[in-house]
């Protein structure tokens, strides 16, 4: 059943849920050697795959250790520089973090001339950050409520007569408002800046029928009871290789990415760039979807993946060209009072 927000919790909440994919919390800080990186990712599944599939080939190849850490956070990171006490060389960063890390002058510029950047997905190569990854949130929905076929565009999503059944909403207003507005009939290549007004005029649709989720682990087993028959969703690919009975569409779907950074004042930045040209070559990134569903940037590695594999992938050229991409610079600096927007709708 849905559950009643309760104002603290829920202002608590929401406002983590903008900024994160559930991150876990920070371990202690790791021992300094000679010849290492200090590593700092959203662990879980994702994690394991990269240290298959990147972490320990480098040192095999390299003889460089990789110390591993989670908890990506801004504050920390930003206190490390400020302090000129940098703990970490090399980090994931998502893209929706990306814009405060580069105004706040947190990372280094990546070092172009080590490997040739026109391989990699151009929508994810700036200054300070490239690609390593993308991944998206698209319609994902049960099967089996819809056995002549799900709903494939975000106006179907909205259609609740022609496909009947709750709806799960993220409980966040990144992704949310996009998809808020591309059902109301706004060209995906005209989102941005977003129509704030015209966004939340279109969820009033759901406000007070929908499902709203905030942790993206929850979406799975709510769609399989049929607690839901259809949501937005970033995890659909690994479970539907898995058997899931899920259907997904990309017509419409947020194409975000995780870039590799250097933070600025990084003691090992040679031994960093070393690890972001060897973990952007073609097989390493096709490696990777060995182990996790997300999409490689370099446009070599895509014939390396498994057919498969790269149906469900974001980086397919086709679902690519369906999707629209996240703009990480256009919710940089409206995130926080978007945010605060959506908060006191919900609750009102």
């Amino acid at each position: 059943m849905r559950q009643t927000p309760n104002r603290r919790t829920f202002m608590k909440g929401a406002a983590g849920a903008a900024l994160a994919l559930g991150a876990p919390a920070i371990v202690g800080r790791p021992a300094r050697a000679a010849q290492e990186l200090v590593f700092v990712g959203f662990g879980g599944a994702y994690q394991e795959g990269q240290t298959k599939a990147l972490f320990e080939p480098f040192e095999r190849e390299t003889g460089i250790k990789i110390v591993q850490t989670t908890g990506v956070e801004l504050a920390k990171l930003r206190a490390q520089v400020q302090s000129r006490n940098v703990e970490w060389d090399l980090i994931s960063l998502p893209d929706r973090l990306r814009y405060a890390a580069v105004l706040d002058g947190l990372l280094e510029k990546i070092d172009y001339g080590r490997f040739d950047k026109s391989d990699i997905l151009k929508e994810t190569v700036s200054e300070h950050c490239v690609g390593g990854i993308t991944l998206a949130s698209q319609i994902t929905y049960n099967k089996l409520a819809f056995p002549d076929g799900g709903p494939v565009t975000w106006a179907d999503v909205w259609n609740t007569q022609k496909f009947p059944g709750r709806r799960g909403i993220y409980g966040a207003v990144t992704y949310t408002l996009e998809f808020a507005l591309l059902a109301d009939g706004v060209p995906k290549d005209k989102l941005y800046p977003l129509d704030v007004d015209r966004a939340f005029k279109s969820l009033e649709k759901f406000k007070r029928d929908a499902v709203w989720w905030t942790q993206f682990p929850q979406v799975g087993p709510m769609l399989l009871s049929k607690e839901i028959v259809v949501s937005s969703w970033t995890r659909a690919p690994a479970l539907i290789l898995e058997g899931q009975p899920f259907g997904i569409s990309f017509d419409g779907a947020a194409i975000t990415f995780e870039g590799w950074v250097i933070p600025k004042g990084s003691k090992n930045y040679d031994a960093a760039m070393k690890f972001i040209t060897f973990a952007l070559q073609p097989q390493r990134q096709a490696d990777l979807t060995k182990y996790i569903a997300f999409g490689p940037t370099n446009q070599k590695a895509l014939p390396l993946v498994d057919p498969k594999v790269m149906a469900v992938l974001p980086s397919q050229p086709d679902n690519f060209k369906k999707g629209f991409l996240f703009s990480g610079d256009w919710w940089g600096p409206n995130l926080e009072k978007a945010t605060e927007r959506f908060n006191e709708w919900r609750l009102a």
